[in-house]
């Protein structure tokens, strides 16, 4: 694939908050698809600590259920913020097909920082850096796939949420979830329709020194 063709995928890749439960691949595809990301996502020193989790169908439901549940106690009895999230999470996430869970096994960099002490303090920001290339790789895979999806982190905002998702499908208790990717065929633009997606220029961001 020329660099035209993947900045094509990058380009295309947004957020996408109206999602259906249609499908453009099968499941066995979407597992092909999520395993790929998973074994060819970089670790630092190899260390694959990266996890997924693929749930559809009534186990999407019950995912989104599960964590509305755990995050309305949140909001300190907000009447308003309640319904707007109820709401939210009925026609953004439980709506679409499916949903990619990320997980990072804290066994394997609490090991990686026992034989490396004197690195102990990076594991954690490097494990963020493989997460979220992983996250970036699923979410690019699917958007070429013809999927929309946008990231979520509600289990990663809450103990109590995270340990309900981990009992939800029986996860190992090293696997912190640093991320949900709800997916499914957009049925509308990407984003915010009202108002165009701006860029700051360029000369603020980058800069080149180059013989």
């Amino acid at each position: 694939m020329s660099s035209a063709k993947f900045f094509e995928a990058v380009e295309n890749r947004r957020s996408y908050y109206n999602i259906t439960k249609e499908s453009p691949l099968s499941n066995d595809q979407l597992k092909e698809l999520v395993e790929k990301s998973v074994k060819f996502a970089p670790t630092s020193f190899n260390g694959q600590q990266s996890r997924a989790v693929l749930v559809t169908g009534k186990k999407n439901e019950e995912l989104w259920d599960t964590i509305l549940k755990g995050f309305k106690p949140t909001l300190g009895g907000d009447k308003g913020q309640e319904d707007f999230y109820t709401n939210k999470f009925e026609t953004q996430y439980k709506s679409g097909y499916g949903t990619v869970l990320f997980f990072e096994d804290q066994d394997i960099l609490n090991g990686f920082s026992a034989k490396m002490p004197f690195l102990s303090q990076h594991f954690p920001v490097w494990s963020e850096n493989s997460a979220g290339i992983l996250q970036y790789i699923v979410w690019t895979a699917l958007e070429t796939e013809g999927y929309g999806a946008s990231l979520q982190h509600f289990g990663a905002m809450s103990a109590e949420i995270q340990a309900d998702i981990h009992k939800l499908f029986d996860l190992p208790p090293s696997w912190k979830n640093t991320a949900l990717l709800p997916f499914g065929k957009p049925s509308g633009p990407p984003g915010n329709p009202a108002k165009a997606k701006d860029f700051e220029p360029l000369e603020k961001r980058t800069k080149f020194f180059l013989d």
